[in-house]
């Protein structure tokens, strides 16, 4: 009889896991992003969603696809996740298990999930990622049939965005002039591990992302342009992001607090590193998860009962 040699790495326990990535350090490149991948690929959970549709156009452009995950039943809310790469790289589904596995975990929670692809610099610079949000917005308007929903229903959606995904997510949010239209109704706004504040000097991908103008850093600055919100915000953070990195999420922080009067809300991540937060989303680890999943059910138009399939 012959024996198949055991994983060690799938046989990990979350505090393995756990373990493991703290040992990486805050340091990020590209190693730490492939040793973070090895830790948790063979631990992911990629069961089928009900319904998958997979680089779905929303736009003209080759990178304007999007992958869409749907539970069978009735669902709590329609998330979109955009995905980060350090404004030059990044995609919603690189390797058959990143990120299939946000979408496929979103769905076993009874929520639709679409994934988008946007335009990279520097071929297309700012405000390329908002414009590109704001087409995905406008294409859930017109698609309400792919959840189930009746034609000219908009349903409750939640926008998520991770690292450069973040950074566009909140120049959507709060710049009128990058999301190049007025701003359409969501639920609520996750901002995970995000950059936020555009000073010189910059990062390679920031720089062929903003631009080499240093004088117009600050009104490209999401940061420049918080405001008063009505839908609520939640900022994550990882304890192993870089430094300079975690510091954007506390300026925003700051910054929102002053504008209206109270705090977003705020989660902080111990033992995680800047992608292992994304990347243990259905895996064994389920801190990450679970504190998703509490925002999002603590959300006011969850909580009423509205239903993203029949509009409730």
């Amino acid at each position: 009889m012959t024996t198949m040699p055991i994983d060690p790495a799938a046989m990990a326990s979350p505090e393995d896991m756990a373990l493991q990535v703290r040992a990486l350090g805050s340091d990020f490149n590209a190693e730490v992003l492939a040793a973070t991948r090895a830790i948790y690929r063979p631990r992911v959970d990629l069961a089928e969603a009900a319904v998958e549709a997979v680089d779905v156009a929303y736009g003209p452009h080759e990178r304007h696809r999007l992958d869409v995950y749907r539970p069978g039943g009735a669902c709590e809310a329609i998330v979109v996740f955009v995905h980060g790469g350090g404004f030059v790289a990044g995609d919603k589904n690189g390797d058959g298990v990143f990120y299939r596995n946000i979408g496929r975990w979103l769905a076993r929670q009874g929520m639709a999930a679409v994934l988008p692809n946007y335009r990279l610099a520097p071929a297309d610079p700012w405000p390329a990622g908002a414009r590109d949000l704001q087409s995905v917005l406008q294409w859930l308007g017109r698609s309400a049939a792919t959840f189930g929903a009746s034609p000219g229903q908009v349903p409750p959606v939640i926008l998520w965005g991770q690292s450069a995904g973040a950074s566009h997510v909140a120049s959507w949010l709060f710049d009128d002039t990058a999301r190049g239209g007025p701003a359409i109704e969501v639920a609520g706004v996750m901002l995970m591990s995000g950059f936020f504040c555009v000073e010189a000097p910059l990062p390679p991908g920031p720089h062929a992302y903003f631009g080499e103008d240093a004088a117009l850093y600050a009104q490209r600055a999401p940061i420049a342009h918080v405001g008063p919100l009505a839908a609520p915000l939640w900022l994550g953070v990882a304890e192993l992001d870089p430094g300079w990195i975690a510091h954007q999420t506390y300026a925003l922080a700051q910054a929102v607090t002053r504008a209206n009067g109270r705090s977003p809300d705020v989660a902080f991540f111990r033992g995680h590193n800047h992608v292992s937060t994304v990347q243990s989303m259905g895996s064994p680890q389920h801190d990450v998860a679970a504190e998703v999943l509490r925002f999002i059910r603590d959300l006011d138009v969850v909580m009423a009962g509205r239903n993203c399939l029949d509009g409730g």
